[in-house]
């Protein structure tokens, strides 16, 4: 694989949303390449960073979150 292909799926890679065969190419590519890992490493980083940065599955009182289930099961 060249590197402008792995690097067009980093992204997904990140996200662990590529299927096994593809993941797998990424890998042996990020081993063998001598540019990829380092620019790959930084995208880990920034990635986590962002990652951090996002609300939390809780911002929305339980209560709410009761109420809001029992009317979408209701409209079934």
């Amino acid at each position: 694989m060249r590197c402008w292909d792995a690097r067009q799926h980093v992204s997904d890679y990140l996200d662990g949303v590529l299927e096994s065969q593809v993941a797998a190419v990424i890998e042996a590519h990020l081993e063998t390449c001598p540019t990829c890992p380092p620019l790959y490493a930084a995208l880990v980083g920034a990635h986590e960073a962002v990652g951090g940065l996002r609300d939390p599955d809780s911002v929305v009182p339980p209560e709410l979150a009761a109420r809001l289930a029992e009317t979408v099961a209701g409209s079934g």
